[in-house]
Formats: C-alpha cells, sequence, structure tokens
C-alpha cells in the first residue's frame, strides 16, 4: 500500500459532503461528481462522468463559464454567483468556488468546483407557471393570459411575480429569455 487511500474511500468522503463537489478535467469533462451535486442538480454521477458541465449551464450563461473557466485556469481560482440548469428545467442560482488544483512539478491537473446552491433552490416552477411563461415567452400580457386561462387578472399577477423571483430575474423579457434558453418555452414564428 502506498499509504493513499483508495478512490473509492475518496469518493465516499466527498459524497459524505453538504457541499456539492464536482473535478473537471483541463477540458471541462467531469471527473468526479459527489452526491451532493446529483441533490442540486438532477443529474446522476454515471450521467456526468465524461460529459461537460455544460449540460448544467444555461444556454445564456455558457460563454460566463467558459469565462470563468478560463480565468480558473489563468489566476488560480474563481469565485461568484451564477444560474445553473436543473435536470428538470428549472433556472437556480449558485455560489461557485472554482479552484485549481496542479501536480507535483506544479503543472495544471484538474479544476475542482465547490457549489452551494442559493436560497430558493429547489422551488421548482408549478405546472401553472409553466403555462404562464410560455405565455409570457409568447408575447402575452396579463390581460390576455387570464382570458386565456379563465383566471383574474390579479391571478395572473401573482403568478408573474412568483415566477420572476424563482426565475431571480428583474422583468417579463429576462423570464422570456431564461424560459427560451433553458427549453421551457418556444419562441413561435410570426406570421408574415
Amino acid at each position: 500500500m502506498n499509504g493513499r487511500p483508495p478512490p473509492e474511500c475518496l469518493q465516499a468522503i466527498l459524497d459524505l459532503l453538504d457541499v456539492a463537489v464536482a473535478c473537471m478535467d483541463l477540458e471541462g469533462r467531469v471527473q468526479v461528481w459527489n452526491r451532493a451535486s446529483e441533490r442540486v442538480t438532477g443529474w446522476s454521477r454515471e450521467e456526468m462522468i465524461g460529459s461537460t458541465v455544460e449540460r448544467v449551464v444555461p444556454r445564456f450563461a455558457r460563454e460566463e463559464r467558459r469565462e470563468v473557466f478560463s480565468r480558473t485556469l489563468a489566476q488560480g481560482q474563481a469565485t461568484g454567483t451564477y444560474s445553473r440548469l436543473h435536470r428538470d428545467g428549472t433556472i437556480f442560482r449558485i455560489e461557485m468556488h472554482m479552484h485549481l488544483i496542479r501536480d507535483a512539478r506544479g503543472e495544471p491537473q484538474t479544476i475542482v468546483a465547490l457549489v452551494t446552491p442559493l436560497p430558493g433552490h429547489g422551488s421548482s416552477l408549478t405546472g401553472r407557471q409553466r403555462e404562464i411563461l410560455g405565455l409570457i415567452a409568447d408575447g402575452r400580457k396579463n390581460e390576455e393570459i387570464a382570458k386565456r386561462l379563465v383566471v383574474s387578472r390579479r391571478t395572473v399577477e401573482r403568478h408573474v411575480a412568483d415566477i420572476l423571483d424563482r426565475l431571480d430575474v428583474e422583468n417579463r423579457a429576462a423570464a422570456a429569455a431564461v424560459a427560451v434558453a433553458a427549453g421551457l418555452a418556444r419562441v413561435k414564428a410570426k406570421p408574415v
């Protein structure tokens, strides 16, 4: 025995942690994905190992992810608050600390990300909220949505406020952009 714990022991230790831990190679392919990562994202270890983390990054945040990855490679670390995509399509916010791990010779070896979901994580949209979000993305106003769903305008306003809060966006346009980027809604072509 070389004095190092076997890989399955290290994985068991990582699985005991409450913080989500993901290790990636220098190309961004996942090498380690602990149980907390599974809970936070909905993606299993088997699904993530060998794939890139792009799977959990909404389309609108992918350029930002590449910039943070590059900054971590250049500076050795990066910290920030970011949007991520749950397997069920929910957008949620995280605080992430990324660190470059070097080998004994000082060569870059892997990047580890320590992820903590921010308040509100796991509060996915209800079926009705998804329906309203789709109508918002389609350009419908509250009055139109209320008529279509046979509810009061005030009910729609409450749903819209909850949607903005859960998606952590400031307005309807941003909610529509998040919905389209996350695949929760499609932009319909207008007739010519």
